[in-house]
C-alpha cells in the first residue's frame, strides 16, 4: 500500500469532497479518484460512502482513518527525531576583529546572539593588514576593521563612523599660547595645522599592517608633514598611555580614548578646518559563498548599520504649488546635522 493514501483520505474526511481535497492535495480530482478506488479494492470495503453529497465516513471508514490520522503522526514525530539526530553542530562564524573592530562587535554580539542562539561567533584578534589576508585565503569567513581596503577581492560594508582626536600632552610646544582651559574630549582644542609642522614635536605612530597607520600616513601626505624619528608601537591602548605619559602625540579613535582610564589628563586636539575621521567595515571575499551561518551574520551587520543611518528628504515646491520630497540617508552625525544646519531647503525627517 502507497502510504501516501493515509493523508489522501484524511483531506478527503476534512472536506468531505473530492474535489476540494485535490485541490489540497495539489492533484487532479480524476487522480485522486483513483488513488480511492485502488484503496477499496485493497481494504475490501469503502472507507467512504461517495453516492450521497457531501461524502460521509462509512464504519469501517472509522477504524480505517483513526489509523490513518496515528500514521501520519507516527511519521511526523519519526523525521524531527531523526532531523535532530542527523543535524551536525554547525561550525562557528569566525570573525576576525582589530581593536576597533572588537569594539564594534562587541555591541552587536548580544542582539544577535538573543535573535540566533543556534549560531557560534568566534572572534580572533587580527590587525587590518591580517584580516584581509585571511578573508583572501578563506581562512577566516568575515572582518571587521577599518578603512582603507587595499585588495580588491574583498566586498565591505561601512558600518560606522570612527572619528579620530590628537592625544597631546601638556608641556608639547604645539599647545604654546593656546587656552586649554576648558578642553575635554567632547570639546577638543582646535588647533591650526602649521604648529603641526614643528621638528621638534614627537609622535607615537601606529605600525604598519594597523589600521591607524593608514589614517596617520594619509594626513601627513596631505599637509605635507615629515614626523621626525617618530615611536611606533603595536597597540593602540599602548599608544594612548604612551602620550598620556608626555612621550608625544598621537593621534587616535575617539572611541579607545572614551574607553580608556589613566591618571593623566592629556589634551585633546583637533586641526582647525577639518575632521579626521575613519570608518569601521564589516568585510567578506568577493565572490565567496559563505556558510549559512556566516550569510546570516553578514546581513544582520549589514542591516544594523543601516539602522545607524540617518534619513531624511527635502522638499520641493514646484512653480505649481506641488510639493515633493527627495529622500537621503548618511551615516554620518557630523554631516547630518551640518547639512540640516546649512541647507536653504525645507528639510523633513523620514522615518
Amino acid at each position: 500500500m502507497d502510504t501516501s493514501i493515509f493523508r489522501y483520505v484524511l483531506e478527503v474526511e476534512k472536506y468531505r469532497n473530492i474535489t476540494q481535497a485535490a485541490k489540497r492535495l495539489f492533484i487532479s480530482q480524476p487522480a485522486l479518484t483513483k488513488q480511492l478506488n485502488k484503496l477499496e479494492k485493497e481494504l475490501g470495503f469503502s472507507p467512504f460512502d461517495r453516492m450521497h453529497s457531501p461524502i460521509s465516513v462509512t464504519p469501517q471508514g472509522e477504524i480505517f482513518l483513526d489509523f490513518a490520522r496515528r500514521y501520519v503522526q507516527l511519521e511526523s514525530e519519526m523525521m524531527d527525531s531523526l532531523r535532530q539526530f542527523n543535524q551536525i553542530p554547525a561550525e562557528p562564524v569566525l570573525i576576525a576583529t582589530t581593536h576597533r573592530g572588537g569594539a564594534y562587535a562587541a555591541v552587536q554580539a548580544a542582539p544577535f546572539m538573543m535573535t540566533h542562539p543556534e549560531i557560534h561567533l568566534s572572534y580572533l584578534n587580527r590587525n587590518s593588514q591580517q584580516c584581509e589576508e585571511e578573508l583572501e585565503s578563506e581562512s577566516i569567513d568575515l572582518a571587521i576593521y577599518t578603512e582603507p581596503v587595499h585588495s580588491e577581492n574583498i566586498e565591505y560594508m561601512p558600518v560606522q563612523e570612527d572619528p579620530l582626536v590628537f592625544v597631546i600632552p601638556q608641556e608639547s610646544p604645539i599647545l604654546e599660547d593656546l587656552d586649554i582651559s576648558d578642553n575635554s574630549l567632547e570639546h577638543p582644542v582646535e588647533i591650526d595645522i602649521s604648529r603641526f609642522r614643528n621638528p621638534s614635536l614627537r609622535y607615537i605612530l601606529a605600525t604598519p599592517g594597523q589600521g591607524l597607520y593608514d589614517a596617520e600616513k594619509s594626513f601627513f601626505r596631505k599637509y605635507h608633514i615629515t614626523p621626525i624619528h617618530p615611536q611606533r608601537i603595536d597597540y593602540v591602548d599602548t599608544r594612548y598611555l604612551v602620550a598620556c605619559s608626555g612621550c608625544g602625540i598621537a593621534l587616535l579613535p575617539h572611541t579607545t580614548i572614551r574607553n580608556s582610564s589613566t591618571g593623566q589628563n592629556p589634551v585633546y586636539g583637533t586641526i582647525k578646518g577639518d575632521t579626521l575621521y575613519r570608518y569601521v567595515i564589516v568585510a567578506r571575499k568577493k565572490g565567496r559563498n559563505l556558510s549559512p551561518s556566516a550569510e546570516i551574520v553578514w546581513r544582520y551587520m549589514i542591516s544594523a548599520s543601516a539602522k545607524n543611518r540617518y534619513h531624511f528628504g527635502i522638499r520641493f515646491i514646484t512653480e505649481k504649488g506641488e510639493a515633493f520630497v527627495i529622500q537621503f540617508a548618511v551615516q554620518s552625525e557630523c554631516f547630518f546635522f551640518c547639512f540640516m544646519a546649512l541647507c536653504p531647503f525645507q528639510m523633513v525627517i523620514v522615518p
